[in-house]
């Protein structure tokens, strides 16, 4: 036995530092190959990462030499119109412009030599540049006149839903208005009637005559609120008023109880700092009057020649507002001047019945 073990050839047993060595060379293979795998992954997505960092850069540099390329001009739009009309004597007041580029606010420059003084025609040049010298010009034709009359273009009871259109109109041919307004409407709207210059002036609040003309109480409660109205919207305190269905109306001999209530309001408005206006020129369109045509033909077959017309409309009326760009392009064609009330301004006003 102890010869048999002597001679057993050690070669013949497997041998186990043999076999783990066999078991990590393929152990390394797998990695070796994990890793390759690993390694073509990561080049693949540097080369997708790289594409589109290319393709930003490349995006960057176009928009870059297009801005560099800035070709396309400063745009001028003109308030207003590109025609005004003022009477000899009046102020020449700037309806304004806006200007738009798609850089940057361009420098601008205006030329006028226009002579209130003198009728003619007359021209402001307006020039805009931008940085990279491309420019715009513009031209506002304007007439000094010798004037067929004045023209004060009131509206009463808004703002409404046709608030909005008359005001588009009124900035097209550069004409300012009066808007007497009550307790309805946009807040907006009233905003927008004092920035493009109109004069905002007092109505009532709720125009129910039932109520403002029962007594004298009812009738500052209801004026306070729109007064308050419009100070809040505005920051002004307006300084015109119109009373619901003028200074001469009888319908508030219905609900006074014979205190002949309005003899004591135009007294009143005047103490606390206003001045009332009615009106000379009817255009109808809260009596008779349903048509676009009919307002026309109202408003210029009365306007009074070498005087002072103060045209009673309401914005809450859409036929009555469609009139108004015919009404405004008689007056030009015939060298009337429009204006906006003022409390020095002829008031129009009616002979008190209450």
């Amino acid at each position: 036995s102890i010869a048999v073990s002597k001679t057993v050839d050690l070669g013949s047993i497997p041998s186990i530092p043999a076999t783990i060595q066999m078991t990590r060379r393929i152990n390394y293979s797998r990695i070796i190959l994990c890793w390759v795998l690993l390694g073509c992954l990561v080049g693949y997505v540097a080369v997708i990462a790289a594409a589109f960092l290319i393709g930003d850069e490349e995006r960057t540099r176009a928009d870059l030499a297009r801005e560099m390329a800035d070709e396309a001009a400063p745009v001028i739009e003109l308030n207003g119109g590109d025609e005004i009309t003022i009477a000899v004597g009046d102020q020449l007041v700037e309806p304004g412009f806006d200007i738009y580029d798609d850089r940057a606010w361009p420098e601008v420059t205006i030329e006028s030599m226009v002579d209130t003084r003198n009728a003619g025609n007359y021209i402001i040049r307006y020039t805009a540049s931008d940085g990279n010298g491309n420019v715009a010009k513009k031209e506002r034709k304007v007439k000094v006149v010798e004037p067929a009359g004045r023209i004060y273009l009131t509206f009463d009871d808004g703002p409404s839903e046709y608030t909005g259109m008359l005001l588009d109109v009124l900035k097209k041919y550069g004409v300012r208005a009066t808007f007497f307004v009550t307790g309805y409407g946009d807040d907006e709207l009233i905003q927008r009637e004092q920035a493009e210059g109109h004069a905002v002036a007092i109505h009532t609040f709720s125009h129910l005559y039932a109520n403002i003309y029962a007594s004298v109480e009812n009738f500052t409660a209801d004026f306070r609120a729109v007064e308050d109205r419009v100070i809040h919207l505005t920051g002004v305190r307006p300084k015109l008023m119109r009373f619901p269905g003028g200074s001469s109306n009888l319908v508030s001999a219905r609900y006074d109880g014979g205190n002949h209530i309005m003899s004591r309001l135009v007294d009143l408005v005047r103490e606390w700092g206003y001045t009332y206006f009615d009106w000379n020129v009817d255009s109808n369109d809260a009596g008779a009057a349903s048509t676009t045509e009919e307002v026309y033909d109202n408003v210029v077959n009365t306007l009074k020649w070498g005087g002072n017309s103060v045209v009673l409309q309401h914005d809450t009326k859409e036929y009555s507002v469609k009139a108004v760009e015919r009404i405004i392009q008689y007056g030009l064609e015939h060298n009337f001047v429009f204006d906006s009330l003022d409390a020095n301004d002829f008031a129009a006003h009616h002979s008190v019945n209450n």
